[in-house]
């Protein structure tokens, strides 16, 4: 079954998100697209990813930083000043919940400010205008909510959402605080501890069902955006394809992992990239190969 190895890791860890993934399929190398002009490049995205009827978008940090939402691990990113077990982890929040608390409202406010990029927009005309019978699942890590507002529909949030308050005591409740943070400056209104911020956190679970829903989509292709594909138990998806036989294109300013096991791998950012892609491949002319993509 596709993404069985995904599945059978988030079986064997609880679906924890993890660190750095070192195991990677033994595939040859194929030969990126850098020498490729950028239009052929996308051109030659396009013809990697006509052939798909169930295409799944796969997006890391990286696809939402051209709404200046800063990514994790760049020289300016979010991890500059603190270590990510000191925010994102149970044992940070345990020692100093003010300061996850602190970051995380810091991080609301800034993405309720962000507006969806023309990429992240494109990503929503695909889905609605991928030829018939054709469709499109979107799966994220990011924590924002910047393709539900672009007009992504049914968007998968691998990590959870960062707009949702929980109970930092595993009660089970957890509810949207995206107006005006007050939930996260009240104790849980069903058991009475502290509450915490609701995304996942290194060393939990991922939401109940995120990898049996790209499972059950039986994707056929994958269009990795802005993702760094280290953390587990995501970072598995895009080898898993490729040693299916599914074309990977990849988006990403920054070589990764995934580069040169890649179908395409374009060195662009996403809203540079992904228009001109969408268009391609919403193009019934572009997908029936009728014609030469120059």
């Amino acid at each position: 079954m596709m993404l069985a190895s995904v599945l059978a890791i988030s079986r064997g860890t609880g679906d924890r998100l993890g660190g750095v993934s070192c195991v990677w399929p033994s595939i040859p190398a194929v030969p990126s697209s850098s020498s490729h002009s950028a239009l052929g490049a996308i051109a030659a995205a396009a013809r990697a990813l006509a052939a798909c009827t169930r295409l799944l978008v796969l997006t890391g940090a990286g696809s939402s930083k051209d709404a200046g939402v800063p990514t994790f691990r760049c020289a300016d990113g979010l991890w500059r000043d603190h270590k990510p077990e000191d925010l994102a982890a149970p044992e940070g929040f345990a020692r100093n919940p003010d300061l996850v608390w602190d970051w995380y409202r810091e991080r609301r406010l800034l993405i309720a400010r962000a507006q969806p990029h023309v990429g992240q927009r494109a990503i929503a005309l695909l889905q609605q205008h991928y030829p018939a019978p054709g469709k499109v699942l979107v799966a994220t890590t990011n924590e924002d909510d910047l393709f539900d507002r672009a007009g992504v529909a049914g968007v998968v949030h691998l990590h959870g959402s960062l707009f949702e308050t929980a109970c930092s005591a595993g009660c089970g409740w957890r509810h949207l605080d995206a107006f005006d943070n007050g939930l996260s400056m009240q104790p849980c209104p069903a058991c009475g501890a502290r509450t915490r911020p609701g995304s996942t956190w290194y060393g939990e679970s991922l939401p109940k069902g995120v990898l049996e829903s790209i499972a059950a989509f039986k994707p056929d292709g994958c269009l990795l955006i802005g993702s760094s594909c280290l953390v587990q138990p995501t970072s598995v998806i895009a080898p898993e394809l490729i040693a299916a036989g599914c074309p990977v294109v990849e988006i990403n300013p920054e070589e990764t992992p995934i580069s040169p096991l890649a179908a395409c791998s374009l060195r662009a950012t996403a809203k540079d990239a992904i228009p001109p892609l969408v268009d391609l491949l919403t193009s019934p002319t572009v997908r029936d190969q009728k014609r030469r993509i120059t």
